[in-house]
């Protein structure tokens, strides 16, 4: 089955070109072109009145769609921001008592470990990184630490991004987390419609960030995140 007419606009920008960089830039369907003029002309036909539209239909939609493919309790739990790395600093904002303990590893996207050594370089953060390598004991090395140590927060990756490496201990870290702490943050990016992700069981629990640039093909400004109830109230 092709999809080559999904993707008409991208296509023949360069119909030479065989694209096989998913991992970074996906070639755009042509739903995300109308989208981006759709968002235009709303706007415009609409001016102050557009407000009613985005947050009457557009984000409920949006909400919607992103909870069925997490398979969440309520699209109500989702919120959007233009990153990841606004949704990090917002809940490390949250935490009361400084420095921010924080377990994490040693391959985490740069829109974390950048902001981590900044922290720490500030005197805001002690980060304890777990190695990822070697592999194959990475994954009970890591839930041994998160287990043994006092933290507030827990962020790691669902599926990391230079080994592309899954994380099957999600459910585990959960079990740890509580409103006082620690609260555990899942990288989800390179995870989001890249593997089936079923947060039904977890969702309670831990916070979950993503967006739209990887594999839910729909370009940079979009980030999402669940917050589970009752966790960092005041960012």
């Amino acid at each position: 089955m092709s999809h080559k007419s999904l993707f008409s606009r991208a296509l023949s920008l360069d119909p030479e070109r065989l694209h096989f960089a998913a991992h970074s830039h996906h070639l755009w369907p042509d739903a995300s072109f109308d989208g981006q003029v759709r968002a235009w002309v709303e706007a415009n036909q609409f001016a102050d009145r557009k407000w009613d539209l985005i947050f009457g239909e557009v984000i409920p939609e949006a909400q919607a769609h992103v909870a069925k493919e997490l398979n969440l309790p309520s699209p109500d739990s989702v919120v959007f921001a233009t990153n990841t790395h606004d949704f990090l600093l917002r809940i490390a904002s949250g935490v009361e008592t400084k420095p921010v303990r924080i377990l994490s590893t040693d391959g985490e996207f740069h829109s974390f470990r950048r902001q981590g050594e900044r922290w720490e370089e500030a005197g805001e953060a002690v980060i304890t990184r777990i190695p990822l390598h070697p592999v194959d004991t990475f994954e009970s090395r890591f839930l041994d630490a998160a287990q043994a140590g006092a933290f507030d927060l827990i962020v790691i990756s669902q599926v990391f991004f230079r080994t592309g490496q899954v994380f099957g201990g999600i459910e585990a870290l959960a079990a740890l987390a509580r409103p006082e702490g620690p609260w555990v943050v899942v990288d989800g990016y390179h995870g989001f419609m890249a593997t089936p992700t079923d947060l039904s069981a977890v969702a309670d629990r831990i916070f979950y960030v993503s967006g739209g640039y990887k594999y839910a093909m729909s370009g940079e400004g979009l980030g999402f995140l669940h917050a589970p109830d009752g966790f960092c109230p005041r960012p």
